[in-house]
C-alpha cells in the first residue's frame, strides 16, 4: 500500500465535529466510560493498599483480583475503540457498547500480554527500539476492533504493515496534542505538590486522594479522551484505507467503434 502524507489538521478538525454530531454523545459516552473506569481503579487502589498489611493465601488473592481488575480494564478500553470506529461509520453506538470487548474479551488479553512482551523485549535493547515497537503494533487493537476475528498474531501482524511509513506521522499526531498533555500534568502537579501533603497517611487518606485525582484530572479527559480517541481512529482508518483509482478524465475520452 503506498504511503500517503495525512492531514493531522483535517483529523483532528474531523473528530471535534464527531464529538458534535455523533448520534450518542461522545462527552456522555466518556463520561460513562470515565465512571466505570474510575470504580476498577479505586478497587485496585484499595487492595493495592492493603497488600502491604495481609500475607499468604489473602496476599495471593488480593493480587490476583489486582491483575484481573488490570485485564478488565483493557476490555473496556477495546469497547471504547469499538465506539469510536461506530462512530466514525456514522452508526449510532449505544452506551452499552462499552462493554463490547467482552465478546472477544480473550483476544483483547492475549493481545494485551503478547504485545506487552514484545514492546518489553524491543525495549531492552534500548529505549528507542521500545518506542518505534509500540507505535508498530499500535493498529493491533484497531483491527481486532475492525474484524474481531482475526487472531491475535494476525492482528499484530497486519499492524506491522500497516504501520509501515506512518509510524513517524502517528507520532506527530499524538505529539500534536502536547498542550493537553500539559494540563493533565498541571493538575498532577497541583495534586501532589500541595492536596496530597494535606490528606492523612492512612486508607482512608489514599482512597479519598486517589478519588480527588480522578475527578480533577476527568474535568480534562472528559473532553481529551473522545477527542484523542477519535482523532487516532480517524488516523488509523485513513493509513489502512485503499487508495482510491484515479479518476478518468471524460473530456479527453473517445469511444471506439
Amino acid at each position: 500500500m503506498p504511503i500517503r502524507q495525512l492531514d493531522r489538521a483535517a483529523i483532528r478538525r474531523e473528530a471535534r465535529e464527531l464529538i458534535r454530531t455523533a448520534r450518542v454523545s461522545p462527552i456522555k459516552f466518556t463520561l460513562l466510560f470515565l465512571a466505570v473506569s474510575l470504580a476498577l481503579s479505586l478497587l485496585d487502589t484499595a487492595l493495592t493498599s492493603l497488600t502491604g498489611r495481609i500475607v499468604g493465601v489473602a496476599f495471593v488473592s488480593v493480587s490476583f483480583v489486582s491483575i484481573l481488575i488490570n485485564l478488565l480494564s483493557q476490555v473496556l478500553a477495546a469497547g471504547y475503540d469499538c465506539y469510536c470506529l461506530g462512530v466514525h461509520r456514522r452508526e449510532e453506538m449505544p452506551y452499552e457498547s462499552l462493554f463490547d470487548g467482552f465478546t472477544f474479551a480473550g483476544k483483547v488479553i492475549a493481545l494485551y500480554i503478547v504485545k506487552g512482551i514484545f514492546i518489553a523485549l524491543w525495549s531492552m535493547l534500548f529505549v528507542i527500539p521500545g518506542i518505534i515497537a509500540t507505535y508498530r503494533y499500535s493498529f493491533a487493537l484497531w483491527n481486532l476492533c475492525q474484524d474481531p476475528s482475526l487472531g491475535v498474531m494476525e492482528a499484530l501482524n497486519r499492524s506491522k504493515q500497516q504501520t509501515i511509513g506512518y509510524k513517524g506521522q502517528l507520532f506527530g499526531l499524538h505529539l500534536s496534542f502536547i498542550g493537553w498533555y500539559l494540563i493533565v500534568f498541571a493538575i498532577v502537579g497541583v495534586y501532589e505538590g500541595v492536596i496530597l501533603t494535606l490528606l492523612p497517611d492512612s486508607f482512608l487518606g489514599i482512597m479519598l486522594g486517589s478519588l480527588i485525582l480522578a475527578v480533577l484530572t476527568g474535568l480534562a479527559d472528559i473532553y481529551f479522551t473522545p477527542y484523542f480517541s477519535l482523532s487516532v481512529c480517524g488516523f488509523y482508518l485513513r493509513a489502512t484505507a485503499p487508495e482510491e483509482p484515479p479518476r478518468q478524465d471524460r473530456s479527453s475520452y473517445s469511444p471506439e467503434f
